[in-house]
């Protein structure tokens, strides 16, 4: 058989293998896009908790008297201790 009319045609178990590979990586692609929109909505979903929580210890030091900017802290049994500098 000449090289210019050699029969190049691949085997079926290759191209079926080649196809599922092909296949499976799209699939991935497809999956990562997906995990990046939900980590996008999480991400969102943390700046509103924060926000929100901001908020509230600055509506809890309005109560309490504390002058706005004064830096304070809540300690976990909620003793608020406002630091002096």
């Amino acid at each position: 058989m000449n090289e210019e009319t050699a029969d190049l045609t691949m085997a079926p178990e290759v191209i079926g293998a080649f196809s599922q590979l092909r296949q499976r990586s799209e699939h991935l692609v497809s999956e990562i896009g997906r995990l990046e929109v939900r980590k996008a909505d999480l991400l969102g979903e943390i700046h509103d908790l924060n926000t929100k929580a901001t908020a509230l210890l600055r509506q809890e030091g309005e109560r309490l008297g504390i002058p706005a900017g004064t830096p304070f802290r809540v300690t976990p049994e909620g003793t608020v201790i406002v630091q002096e500098g």
